[in-house]
């Protein structure tokens, strides 16, 4: 007989061939219910195939054996051989759908980040790198004269500022003095870097000799703003700010700036600087008047010097006769004096406590204004010696005397004097006078910048 499959000669009570391993003949064991036809085992794996990937499988590879030196009967009961192929993974399996379900989560987070960002540097007012600048930042502005320029109007300032980032690229930090109410800016200037410290020097806009803007009454605040390019007012993110304590600044103001009552309404510690200024001119007028023997003169002068120290107010004040101004002897002062109960000394000392008592008012305004007080308390006593030297010579104008005190305290009212020999004159009884006071007035206006606006 044959393999009814590869056709390969078999005996004649042979159940399964010896090459291919097909069944050829009907097991009659018990084990034969265990095998099934080639037939039904091809569709069982074709029917599982299809339901692992939804395609049909290749028919099975039979692994061909070499054909024995004797004919092979396997031994009753033993199973069919065929090779299984392999079960395709499907492409929904779990494994599958969590890689998917973690790719999703993560673009999910990186969108919503992303319009966080967005809608922080959006809320900012700005773009890109700048909106964590200058938060660790510290700095100040001293308000000043212009050097070399007309003393007594706060026209320029210095500032200088640390820890601050530089700025991106393209970009730079402008300075401006800003006005609220009347939504006016002064620029500043531009900010020069050192490494992380940042500074600028505002010489004020004085021309020709003239005095600059007085800057304690031009503004409320001191912004920092980053810009691009020239700007002509602040347009950019504010990323500093410096802002006028608004209680203890209006006493400021009357110090530095303007005070209602005052001749031309100048500040209390301006108009006080200018009249030490003219006293001490005189004095050295009544040096030279004596030096000549010229009593006629020496009495003018002593008026003069009365009139600048009492005010139009004072009990020996006297407009100076056409006799003295016929000698070139003019110099009267403004009328306001110094000393008296309405005299700027009087006045600039109560403003200053003023401002040191405002519930807004800071370490340095208090400091500064114990400096200006002492400054008041020294001008009063010179002052005050320096009228009854003044009274006494207009009696007796031969009686010189005292003429050399008088320029001595008188220089004492204007420059101070330094007594403990340190080669300064400090803000310290005995020393400070009118350039110490004015110059501590200004120190109470110095600002602290603080991050944003």
């Amino acid at each position: 007989m044959q393999c009814p499959r590869c056709n390969y000669s078999l005996d004649d009570d042979t159940v399964f061939c010896g090459n291919c391993g097909a069944q050829v003949a009907p097991l009659k064991s018990p084990g034969a219910t265990v095998a099934a036809s080639l037939e039904d085992e091809e569709t069982i794996q074709t029917r599982s195939n299809a339901e692992g990937n939804r395609q049909a499988a290749p028919p099975p590879v039979m692994q061909r054996f070499s054909p024995p030196a004797a004919p092979y009967a396997p031994a009753p009961g033993t199973p069919a051989q065929k090779d299984t192929p392999p079960v395709s993974r499907r492409a929904g399996s779990p494994l599958a759908s969590a890689r998917v379900r973690v790719i999703i989560a993560l673009a999910l987070i990186v969108l919503v980040g992303g319009s966080l960002g967005l809608f922080a540097v959006l809320k900012n007012g700005g773009s890109g790198p700048n909106t964590t600048l200058g938060t660790l930042a510290t700095g100040q502005i001293a308000f000043i004269d212009t050097p070399n320029g007309v003393p007594g109007h706060t026209d320029a300032l210095t500032m200088s500022i640390q820890n601050l980032e530089s700025p991106p690229s393209g970009f730079q930090y402008d300075a401006w003095l800003v006005n609220d109410a009347t939504e006016q800016n002064i620029a500043l200037g531009t900010l020069t870097a050192s490494g992380q410290t940042f500074t600028l020097n505002y010489s004020g806009d004085g021309k020709n000799g003239q005095a600059g803007t007085n800057l304690i009454g031009a503004g409320d605040k001191v912004i920092i703003t980053l810009e691009q390019g020239s700007v002509s007012a602040p347009t950019g993110k504010v990323i500093l700010s410096a802002t006028f304590p608004p209680k203890a600044f209006i006493h400021i103001r009357h110090l530095l700036f303007s005070f209602p009552i005052t001749p031309g309404k100048i500040g209390l510690l301006v108009g006080l600087l200018g009249q030490a200024q003219l006293l001490s001119a005189q004095s050295l007028a009544l040096q030279s008047a004596s030096a000549n023997h010229n009593t006629a003169a020496i009495q003018c002068d002593a008026q003069s010097i009365i009139d600048i120290i009492e005010g139009s107010q004072g009990s020996a004040y006297q407009p100076l006769s056409a006799s003295c101004l016929s000698l070139g002897i003019s110099m009267a002062g403004d009328g306001f004096g110094i000393l008296g109960n309405s005299g700027y000394d009087v006045l600039a000392s109560q403003h200053a406590s003023l401002a040191a008592t405002q519930s807004d008012s800071t370490a340095l305004i208090r400091l500064h204004a114990g400096h200006v007080e002492i400054a008041m308390v020294n001008i009063k006593g010179w002052a005050t010696q320096v009228q009854q030297d003044a009274l006494t010579l207009r009696a007796s104008p031969n009686n010189t005397a005292q003429i050399q005190e008088i320029v001595t305290l008188s220089d004492h009212i204007f420059h101070g004097v330094d007594i403990n020999g340190d080669e300064r004159v400090d803000p310290v009884p005995g020393e400070a006078g009118a350039i110490t006071g004015y110059n501590h007035g200004q120190l109470m206006a110095t600002l602290q910048f603080v991050p944003g606006a």
